[in-house]
């Protein structure tokens, strides 16, 4: 038995369609490529939503010691530690009183 070599012949597309499946191709990559960079979900997005959490954090931390700050005033006119000289001075800020010969310095 003779062994017989025979030419397989590749299936070969014509140029016009191998050329329009690229291009489409491209498009596709390039559509998804950008998007996935500029997108409402993309990188661009993604570090501006990296800066705002920066910001809300800053904003976070100066809201929590403003707290702490009031929270010690308060704390100076409860009835258990209320202190003479905190309650004489919002009562007088308050109320737009003072002595005649008192010096007072208003700071902002």
């Amino acid at each position: 038995m003779g062994l017989t070599l025979t030419k397989r012949r590749f299936f070969q597309r014509p140029r016009a369609k191998t050329a329009v499946v690229l291009a489409v191709g491209a498009a596709a990559l390039a559509y998804f490529g950008f998007h996935a960079i500029n997108g409402q979900r993309g990188l661009v997005a993604w570090f501006q939503v990296g800066q705002r959490i920066e910001q809300l954090e800053n904003r976070y931390i100066l809201n929590q010691t403003r707290i702490e700050t009031l929270e010690r005033s308060v704390s100076l006119l409860r009835v258990e530690s209320l202190d003479p000289d905190m309650l004489d001075e919002r009562s007088r800020h308050i109320l737009g009183l003072a002595h005649p010969d008192e010096i007072i310095i208003l700071h902002q």
